[in-house]
């Protein structure tokens, strides 16, 4: 049986392999961001919210104890539904379809 979207939903989400990186981002998302949920399943984190996922960088090297590359952090990430966008300091999931958009006059 297939179920119908919820008109207007715009969730989005975020999959983590379990690693020390993913561990420090659960931490920091847990403390930071409580609007992002996340679910545990065995062998990697599920991260889902309505519209926005943004994990800086720097913040989660806190919870690391180590610096955070850009490279290392998409390693421990295998999956997403959104728009992803890299940022110099952060990882950028969004609902939004800006190209689909009117353009604003």
């Amino acid at each position: 049986m297939s179920r119908t979207p919820e008109p207007g939903r715009r969730t989005i989400g975020l999959v983590l392999m379990k690693s020390e990186e993913a561990q420090a981002t659960v931490h920091y998302v847990a403390e930071e961001c409580p609007q992002i949920r996340v679910q545990d399943r065995d062998t990697f984190f599920l991260l889902e919210a309505e519209e926005s996922i943004r994990i800086p960088l720097a913040e989660v090297e806190e919870y690391l104890g180590k610096p955070l590359t850009m490279s290392r952090f998409l390693v421990c990430m295998t999956s997403y539904y959104g728009r992803a966008q890299v940022e110099d300091d952060a990882f950028v999931i969004t609902s939004d379809m800006s190209q689909l958009e009117p353009a604003k006059i």
